[in-house]
């Protein structure tokens, strides 16, 4: 048993079959001939996550995020890591996701999801390098993030998700909320476009595409539009209160 301790350094997880040489992530990747020898076997590492969030995001984006509660990034990741995200969340037994209150109301909330723990090796080094992004929100918006928790998330065709915001009402323990994208070719009329007001009632569309972070205050009020085809994504929050350890049972 080992600790991974997290980028922002309050944050521990214990693993049980900790990463490393004798038990390394694998992404398999098809040569498009299945004469050949069996496809290629590639080592995945927490390093093929790193983020240069600093270089990435500008003093002038950050105080525009301040100012407007939300913002885009793409081109987050290099290939091999999204590659990985892509290919790990086509491979989950999900489960129907519920509102606050336990109860499914698939006109309301239409998505299937899995929370991300250890068990998912992309999934994993993807939450670490958002805990590092949320380290640097410290650093330059004194933001109090202490953890972050992240579920992949399945829209099949026909589903989306109703204006909401990610606190419940009188709660605030979620401080940003990000979205990663998954689908490759998306195109208008594939339709799970996000929409969100901003700070100043301005409403925004934002398509998914892939290898694309939208990152905006967890009050915002933000819908899924209805998908017509099926959309893979990671939903993501950064938070103020003390890490609760998630614990799901028949994995």
């Amino acid at each position: 048993m080992m600790q991974i301790i997290s980028n922002l350094e309050v944050t521990q997880l214990v693993v049980e079959n900790p990463i490393g040489q004798d038990n390394p992530p694998l992404l398999f990747t098809h040569n498009g001939d299945d004469s050949q020898k069996p496809p290629t076997q590639h080592v995945l590492a927490l390093s093929d996550f790193d983020v240069d969030w600093q270089n990435k995001l500008t003093d002038e984006q950050l105080d525009k995020f301040v100012d407007d509660g939300w913002m885009i990034i793409d081109g987050v990741f290099e290939n091999k890591a999204l590659l990985a995200l892509q290919s790990e969340s086509g491979f989950i037994d999900y489960r129907d996701a519920e509102l606050t209150a336990g109860i499914r109301v698939s006109n309301i909330r239409g998505d299937q999801i899995r929370w991300i723990t250890e068990n998912f090796f992309a999934g994993f080094y993807y939450l670490q390098s958002i805990n590092a992004l949320g380290a640097l929100f410290n650093r330059s918006l004194f933001a109090g993030i202490r953890h972050s928790e992240a579920h992949y998330a399945c829209y099949p065709v026909g589903f989306g998700y109703q204006w909401h915001s990610d606190n419940p009402a009188g709660r605030d323990e979620r401080v940003i909320s990000a979205v990663f994208y998954l689908n490759d070719d998306w195109s208008d009329s594939d339709g799970g476009a996000l929409e969100v007001v901003d700070k100043h009632g301005v409403h925004h569309t934002v398509m998914p595409v892939a290898n694309r972070l939208v990152i905006f205050d967890s009050d915002l009020q933000h819908q899924v539009q209805i998908a017509h085809r099926q959309r893979y994504s990671i939903a993501t929050w950064m938070r103020r209160d003390g890490l609760v350890p998630f614990v799901e049972d028949n994995i």
